[in-house]
């Protein structure tokens, strides 16, 4: 049985970023940039308007700071304005193309017009207020986006503000989730005694989408090894991202690490120092990942958020891969033994992180309420009330 950190070591280790693809940068969002992104022009490319209000040669100002008005420019209009006569104004509109001869726009808000006539009312105007000069977002050849960064919305206008509508970027793995045991009943139809209701591939699902990733099948599978061997040999033609819940542990029903060898997987890591989650197993196919997540819905989740996801960003090309890690104070007390990492299941407030009740791991009322997993490693016993601890963000 090897630690948390172990584990994540290996899955860093055989893990392959996934080819890169061109997208229309309106499909791009969630993607990874394949490489650093260099904008090919300066923006903005021409001195800028930053108000609506009126451009004019700040050392043409009298001492009553007035103008005359006969002559407006808007955003987008491509009229050269090249010459302005002393004294003159010219009427202008956010975004648009300062002329050459002006040097200050002042906002409509500190004028006061008369007919063709304004004056100036705000007496600590600066020359060059109001202009957005040339390159003062981005110059023509500056990164702008480096290799790994995520496109969020920020990031798509960034890049159009630039004049780019395609963008290369890492793609996404096909997942598809196998849940394992005869006990498993979906959702919606009638329960027998001995039977529960399905819900990790639903919990599994949601997290996926987190990641705008969609799972391209789920299979359910009796506890039966000819039938396990079967299902996961047809999983792997058509996933690159095997998830599989249930059948990891040691009993007589536990089919899937041999399940796994006899489809030629080559088992990584199996078992970690950890609760919930211990029997996780890790395995690869070529470049196809397999993860063999323990039954119980506490578990599946936890190791999906502490392994799933970190595999995922490094597949998917992420320059930060796995949950955020924030240190926050204990609210409670915590006391556990030597030997295993706990992942407790936490709520943030405002004076620092709460443990929530229900922490078994076949139980999922913690998880419907956490946004955070509170980390406590396997050497550590005892951690008093307002000392920091590591918490993993849900959220990403």
């Amino acid at each position: 049985m090897i630690s948390v950190d172990e584990a994540k070591q290996y899955i860093h280790q055989h893990t392959q970023t996934d080819q890169t693809v061109v997208l229309d940068l309106y499909d791009a969002c969630g993607y990874a940039v394949a490489n650093d992104v260099f904008s090919p022009v300066d923006f903005p490319s021409f001195r800028q308007s930053a108000m609506d209000g009126y451009a004019f040669r700040f050392d043409d100002s009298d001492e009553d700071f007035v103008f005359f008005v006969e002559r407006e420019i808007q955003a987008g209009d491509i009229t050269d304005l090249s010459s302005i006569d002393k004294g003159e104004a010219i009427r202008i509109f956010t975004g648009a193309k300062v002329p050459d001869e002006t040097d200050t726009v002042v906002m409509q808000e500190d004028v006061l017009v008369n007919g063709k006539e304004i004056r100036i009312t705000n007496i600590d105007l600066k020359k060059g207020s109001n202009i957005r000069p040339v390159a003062s977002q981005t110059r023509k050849g500056d990164c702008i986006l480096k290799k790994g960064t995520v496109i969020t919305a920020g990031a798509a206008g960034l890049l159009a503000g630039v004049g780019l509508s395609t963008i290369e970027v890492y793609t996404r793995p096909r997942c598809l989730i196998l849940n394992t045991g005869r006990e498993l009943v979906k959702p919606g139809h009638e329960l027998q005694k001995g039977q529960i209701y399905e819900s990790n591939s639903y919990a599994l699902v949601a997290a996926l989408k987190q990641l705008h990733l969609d799972v391209c099948e789920i299979v359910w599978v009796d506890d039966d090894e000819q039938l396990t061997i079967s299902a996961i040999q047809t999983a792997l033609e058509k996933t690159d991202m095997l998830l599989i819940t249930g059948g990891v542990s040691v009993g007589d029903y536990d089919f899937v690490d041999s399940a796994l060898e006899k489809n030629g997987v080559t088992k990584i890591f199996h078992k970690v120092k950890q609760k919930p989650g211990k029997p996780l197993y890790f395995g690869t196919k070529g470049n196809k990942i397999i993860f063999g997540l323990p039954g119980n819905p506490g578990s599946v989740l936890t190791c999906f958020y502490e392994y799933v996801v970190h595999c995922l960003h490094l597949k998917m090309g992420f320059a930060d891969n796995g949950l955020l890690t924030i240190r926050l104070p204990l609210l409670h007390d915590i006391s556990k033994k030597a030997g295993l990492t706990h992942f407790l299941k936490g709520k943030i407030k405002s004076t620092g992180v709460e443990v929530l009740d229900h922490q078994e791991s076949y139980k999922m009322n913690a998880f419907a309420e956490a946004d955070c997993l509170i980390v406590v490693d396997e050497a550590t016993t005892d951690i008093q009330k307002g000392e920091l601890v590591n918490l993993h963000i849900l959220k990403f």
